[in-house]
């Protein structure tokens, strides 16, 4: 069963922001966009992986890391799904944000 998270967010208009994920790409889930981001509030960045920053193990799990701009003022959203590619409806988690710019 997979699971759910759901989140909100206030953030200031022209500006950046990110929202980070702990991903372990090892496994073969990863962290993408479940919906398309909506571009009159929001523009999708950079999407990363970011190693932890003690010394890696082989195996060891880090963050994904979604950086976005906030473009006007108004209330949007965001859903990430954590899946494996080839098998999409095989989704470990999924998070949701409430995103509201002002």
């Amino acid at each position: 069963m997979a699971m759910i998270s759901t989140y909100t967010l206030q953030v200031q208009s022209g500006q950046p922001f990110a929202v980070t994920l702990d991903a372990n790409p090892t496994t073969g889930y990863q962290w993408a966009l479940s919906n398309s981001v909506d571009e009159t509030f929001l523009f999708l960045q950079s999407s990363e992986f970011v190693p932890p920053s003690q010394p890696a193990r082989i195996g060891q799990g880090g963050q994904q890391r979604f950086t976005f701009r906030a473009l006007r003022r108004g209330v949007t959203s965001l859903s990430f799904k954590y899946c494996r590619p080839w098998e999409p409806s095989d989704c470990a988690s999924f998070v949701f944000y409430v995103v509201t710019v002002v």
